[in-house]
């Protein structure tokens, strides 16, 4: 991943803060083609070489936002799948997982605009990685709950739960706001809770 200047007081790192919130409102709504660090920075109410003294270029802002959205993501999620048994109700942990899902999607619109426009396949790009960590912790939590087939292999577990990730992304980041929201994100995990049940049925 790309580097900023590790912010050495605390002016810096709200700095910092101030400059990813003002990204994630410029990439979410013009993407990261559209988005420029002239915009950001006056967004962020700095200047273009303020900017400047903590991202080198509009990569790494991408590269900060993924770290950010990394960050936020994982706590919730782990602390959702850490119940996860034989004997659990899977389909309350998927639904409990989709919300968290949904709630991120709006505090992270630069992040998940900009996974559209990066596939998290593409290269070494920040939402690949920010993929890969995510199917390490539920294919891992999947294993250790011992609910997956044992004729599954690891490749294959991954992929089911990488398309689990995929649909809800992509479902997200097209969803509406207000009432039909909620119907949208009810509906994705019945959707996901179908899919799982039939996949990973023993």
């Amino acid at each position: 991943m790309s580097s900023t200047r590790r912010p050495q007081q605390h002016r810096s790192r709200a700095t910092v803060e101030r400059i990813l919130d003002a990204a994630e409102a410029e990439i979410g709504a013009l993407g990261l083609a559209g988005a420029g660090t002239r915009g950001i920075a006056t967004r962020a109410g700095l200047s273009v070489g303020a900017l400047y003294r903590f991202f080198p270029d509009k990569a790494a802002i991408a590269d900060a936002l993924a770290r950010r959205y990394l960050a936020d993501l994982m706590p919730p999620y782990a602390a959702a799948i850490a119940g996860l048994g034989p004997d659990s109700d899977r389909d309350a942990v998927v639904g409990v997982l989709v919300r968290q899902a949904a709630d991120l999607q709006l505090t992270h619109p630069g992040y998940y605009r900009l996974t559209e426009e990066l596939p998290p396949e593409w290269g070494d790009s920040p939402a690949h990685q920010v993929r890969e960590q995510v199917l390490d912790l539920f294919t891992g939590a999947l294993r250790r709950a011992d609910v997956v087939e044992d004729s599954m292999d690891d490749a294959d577990l991954r992929r089911v739960v990488g398309l689990c990730v995929e649909t809800v992304r992509h479902t997200l980041v097209r969803a509406p706001v207000g009432e039909r929201r909620e119907a949208t994100v009810e509906e994705l995990t019945t959707m996901v809770s179908a899919y799982l049940r039939e996949r990973l049925a023993r």
